[in-house]
């Protein structure tokens, strides 16, 4: 996977940047991933991941994650209630036209690639 993680200064803050099929995670550690920590649990579930096989879930915010030995999966979960009607009123008049979906956004990396991120992660933010 590759990565930059860079100085937002509209922020004031550091974020990771992705391409977009792994957008979810940059996202999950870029807003929850700052707290000291939230970043040692996360990077403890990784390693337990990794040695002896086990699964962490964590939920933070609006995002879903879950750590195993076949790496990590994030979903960001998306509330499309407010805008429903909006966005059936953009396509059809037909309200079977459009369905809302909360499905959200999931992205998966492995192991390798999450501990790689976390430990660089964690030098920008000290």
């Amino acid at each position: 996977m590759d990565y930059e993680i860079a100085f937002e200064p509209e922020e004031n803050a550091y974020r990771v940047h992705t391409d977009v099929e792994f957008a979810a995670i940059a996202e999950w550690i870029s807003e929850f991933l700052s707290e000291r920590d939230t970043l040692q649990r996360v990077m403890q579930a990784a390693i337990l991941a990794e040695q002896e096989g086990e699964t962490t879930y964590f939920a933070h915010g609006n995002f879903n994650v879950v750590i195993s030995k076949d790496g990590v999966a994030v979903k960001r979960e998306l509330d499309m209630s407010a805008v429903t009607e909006e966005i059936k009123a953009m396509f059809d008049t037909e309200n079977g036209f459009y369905n809302a979906s909360d499905d959200g956004i999931e992205a998966e990396c492995g192991l390798d690639d999450l501990i790689d991120l976390i430990e660089n992660w964690h030098e920008v933010v000290q």
